[in-house]
C-alpha cells in the first residue's frame, strides 16, 4: 500500500510540475541573442555582409541589421523554436527575413521584388 502511494504521490508531482513548464519560445529566445556576423553571397557588393544584433527589451524581442555603418531595425520580429521571421525596410524597400537558427549557426532567406536570397550568419 505504501508503495502505491509513492508512485501515485509522485506521477501526481510530476504532472502538476508539467503544467508550470515555461513555452520553448521563451525559453530559446535567450539562446538568439547577440552579435551574428551574416552573408548574402548573391545579394548586390554592398549588402553581401553585415551584422544582425539580436535583444530582448522590456521583455520584448528587438533587433537591428548593420551594413557598412548604416543601422537598421527589425520590425514584425517573431521567433517560434528555431525560426525567427522579421521584417526590414532597404532603400524604402520591405525586405523579409526567414532564418533558422542553431546553437552558433543561422540559415534561412531573405526575400524581396526581385526574389528570395539565402542568408547565412555565425555568432560571433
Amino acid at each position: 500500500m505504501k508503495n502505491f502511494t509513492f508512485k501515485s504521490l509522485m506521477l501526481l508531482t510530476v504532472i502538476v510540475l508539467s503544467s508550470y513548464s515555461v513555452p520553448e519560445s521563451f525559453m530559446g529566445v535567450k539562446r538568439i541573442l547577440g552579435e551574428w556576423d551574416y552573408t548574402v553571397p548573391d545579394a548586390s557588393y554592398e549588402y553581401q555582409k553585415g551584422v544582425l544584433f539580436l535583444d530582448k527589451v522590456d521583455g520584448e524581442l528587438t533587433g537591428e541589421v548593420r551594413i557598412g555603418g548604416q543601422a537598421m531595425a527589425l520590425e514584425n520580429l517573431v521567433f517560434e523554436k528555431k525560426n525567427l521571421k522579421g521584417d526590414i525596410y532597404v532603400q524604402g524597400e520591405i525586405v523579409k527575413l526567414d532564418l533558422n537558427f542553431t546553437k552558433k549557426t543561422f540559415e534561412g532567406t531573405v526575400t524581396y521584388s526581385m526574389g528570395a536570397l539565402k542568408m547565412n550568419g555565425t555568432k560571433k
